[in-house]
């Protein structure tokens, strides 16, 4: 678990998705870096990727980013291929994420971030609570507790 969800409440339940991504060269400085902004959309193919899993219409809700924090450790290189590994606990008005970037050969992390995403009514602006939202998210931690018992030997 990434180090900024040490802070979080120990009651939570928390749902982990892992997806993968190679580095472009648009994603790069002239010395084969990848530029900062580019840890951004990472993170969002990891948000995206666990609202997927979840069951989670992205039409249907919309989401503001309230706040955007990342830690950087190393950088990633040109054809870097990446793990992108995302943490949630069941969201109620807002849904908070955790990132953590791999290189996958060596498994060195790159970077850790957390964003943070008010869940709004599109014609008012107003924050809502997003009650199927939440019975998605905990359907969906249901399964992977289920698929982790299944899993253990008995």
């Amino acid at each position: 678990m990434p180090r900024w969800v040490e802070s979080a409440p120990k009651n939570l339940r928390w749902a982990r998705i892992e997806t993968t991504a190679r580095v472009r060269w648009s994603e790069c400085d002239f010395q084969g870096h990848a530029y900062y902004g580019s840890y951004v959309p990472w993170c969002d193919l990891g948000r995206e990727a666990l609202g997927l899993a979840v069951g989670v219409d992205y039409q249907k809700y919309m989401f503001t980013t309230t706040e955007f924090h990342i830690r950087y450790h190393t950088s990633a290189r040109y054809l870097d291929d990446l793990v992108i590994k995302t943490f949630a606990a069941t969201p109620h008005f807002r849904l908070d994420c955790y990132y953590e970037i791999y290189r996958k050969v060596g498994n060195q992390l790159l970077c850790e971030a957390k964003s943070s995403h008010a869940l709004v009514d599109p014609q008012r602006g107003l924050k809502m609570g997003g009650a199927m939202f939440h019975d998605q998210f905990e359907a969906y931690l249901n399964r992977q507790d289920a698929a982790a018992g299944a899993a253990v030997p008995s």
